[in-house]
Order: structure tokens, then sequence, then C-alpha cells
């Protein structure tokens, strides 16, 4: 009785154990979800210039990440702002902030200036991660530089191509882009997905921020200039009226206060005719963008059409030749009748 007893309450206490180390874990993995985080928000600022490249000025677009495959998928925009004749290429890899292990970071598509890098593997418990871009200058432009120091220290220009050591020209550059798991976009849908998909992405991507721009261009950019104009001309009545209250040498100096009051006038309408023009540019880009977006879309209903029409054609053909079997058939089932 005493050791049923005894056993009673040792399995009391290993499901206790058990709970408490269910509990926790289950605390751990899921404190995301609905604990308060107050830590800093370690995330690069989306859709702002990224220095830090000598050849390339970049900017992130998105990013984004799937609990499900551990898969993230961060959208980059370059422009070449370099000096270099030949563009640069690039390297990936991603690491988690205060550890060692590296996750493989690829390029899945690339255009005039976008690329996207997806990372594999990402645990869903991950707080801050980083991806390092690195920028491959090419190597006949480094020996050219290189060649060109060599002179420029007073030194005999010996230096040839092929006695340049690789260790001899810089490292490439590299810089940081940080994601926090409290910015980066949760999507349960997300996969690789084929170079027209990235395309027609990046097309729709780049009307949405056209459209954006021109929003804020007429809804806050031109009223605050247009209000300015109001208020300056508002000021220059009231001290045209006080002129006639006023000395001489007082009225000079508002005489040049009026002026600097015309001259803010003046760059308040040329900044108005400045964005008006550049909202008719971007009304012009946005075009120019659904025109690729509808010609993508018409390729894809054209090559939909071609399997259609090829599927139809096939059928047709088996048709045919299963009539003609059919017939065949009859006629030599026919002759042997005849024969009888």
């Amino acid at each position: 009785m005493k050791n049923k007893l005894n056993r009673g309450r040792e399995n009391k206490t290993y499901i206790s154990l058990l709970l408490v180390a269910g509990l926790a874990f289950g605390v751990f993995f899921t404190s995301k979800t609905w604990m308060y985080d107050d830590s800093a928000i370690a995330q690069t600022a989306f859709n702002e210039s990224i220095g830090g490249l000598s050849q390339t000025t970049l900017t992130l677009r998105d990013w984004e990440y799937n609990p499900n495959d551990e898969l993230m998928e961060v959208t980059l925009e370059r422009n070449h702002t370099g000096t270099d004749a030949v563009e640069p290429t690039f390297s990936f890899y991603a690491k988690e902030q205060n550890e060692s292990q590296k996750y493989n970071a690829e390029l899945v598509y690339q255009s005039d200036n976008n690329m996207i890098v997806q990372i594999e593997d990402v645990p869903e418990s991950f707080q801050v991660i980083g991806l390092f871009v690195r920028e491959h200058r090419n190597q006949n432009i480094l020996k050219q530089e290189y060649k060109s120091q060599i002179e420029n220290k007073g030194g005999e220009a010996t230096a040839t191509d092929q006695n340049i050591q690789e260790s001899d020209l810089p490292e490439p550059e590299e810089v940081i882009i940080v994601g926090d798991y409290r910015k980066i976009d949760i999507n349960q849908s997300l996969v690789t997905k084929t170079d027209k998909g990235y395309k027609k992405e990046s097309i729709m991507a780049d009307m949405e921020r056209t459209k954006q721009g021109i929003t804020t261009i007429i809804d806050e950019d031109i009223p605050f200039q247009e209000e300015l104009v109001t208020t300056l001309k508002g000021e220059k009545e009231s001290l045209e009226q006080d002129m006639a209250f006023e000395t001489q040498g007082e009225q000079t100096d508002t005489k040049r206060e009026i002026e600097q009051k015309d001259k803010a006038i003046e760059d308040a309408k040329n900044e108005i005719q400045k964005l008006k023009n550049k909202v008719k540019e971007l009304r012009d880009k946005y075009q120019n963008r659904e025109e690729k977006l509808n010609a993508l879309t018409q390729n894809k209903d054209d090559n939909k059409q071609q399997d259609n029409d090829k599927e139809d054609a096939d059928n047709a053909k088996r048709d045919k030749q299963t009539a003609n079997k059919n017939k065949e058939d009859k006629n030599n089932e026919d002759s042997k009748k005849d024969k009888k």
C-alpha cells in the first residue's frame, strides 16, 4: 500500500514537471505574440537611401517572412551612383544578432534596379537578423586603380595585370541591412515565384509608389506652397498699408522687406510649377508601368490561348485518327462478311 502511494506521488511529480516544461516551451516559442517587447527597434528604415557602398545606393523596399517555411524575402532597390563603367555584382549572407550561424541568402530575381533576396531556414524564434550585402567591383577596374595609385606615389609603373595579386586589391565593401521581427511582415503564402511573377510584383509596387507620390504632391506639397503665397501676399499688403505712416528711413526698410516678400512669392510660384511638372512626369511614369503590366498580362493570356489552341489541335488530331481507325475497322469487318 505504501509503495503504491509513493508511486502515485512520483507519477504526479513527473506529470507536474512535464506540464511545467511544456508551459515553458510554449511561453518561449509564443512570447512574440503576447509579451510586450520594449527593446529598441533595430530596423533599417524602409524607402530611404542606404549608404556604405562606393558604387551603389540601396533602398529597402519590403521585407516578408513565412514562418511555416522559415523563409524570408527582402526586396531592395539599387541605383548605380558610382563612377565605374561596369556595374558591380553582389553576394549575400545573413546572421541573427549576437549569433555566429550564417543563413543562406540567394538572389532569386533582379531587374535593372531591383534585387529580391531570399533567406532560408530562419527559425520563428528570431528577433533581429542582418542581411549582409557585399559589392564586388570589376577586377579590371580595380587593377587600373591600383596601377594609378603606384604611379601617383612616384613609383615606377612596373605593375601589370599579370603581377598584381588579389591581395593587392581592396576587399569588397559591405553594408548590413537589419530586420526586426516587429517590422517584418508575416506572409503565410510567401513562396519563390517565377521571373515573370517577380517582374509583375515589381511593376505593381512601382506603380503604387508612383501613385502615392502623385497624391502627396497634389494633397500636401502644392497646397502648402499655395498657402505660403497667400500668407506672403497678405504680409506684403500689410507692409504697403503701414508705409503711409512711416518716416522716409522706415519706408526704405519696408520697401526692402516688400522686395523680399515679392521674391519669396515668386520662388513659391516657381516651386508650384515644378511640382505640377513633377505630377505630369509621375503620371507619365504610371502610364508607362501600366502598359508594361498590361503587356505582361497580355503575354500570359496569349501563352494560355496558344496552349488552348494546341490542346484543341491535338484533340482534333486524335479524334480524326480515331475516326479513321473506326472506319478502317468497319471496312475490314464488311470485307470479312462479303467473303463469307
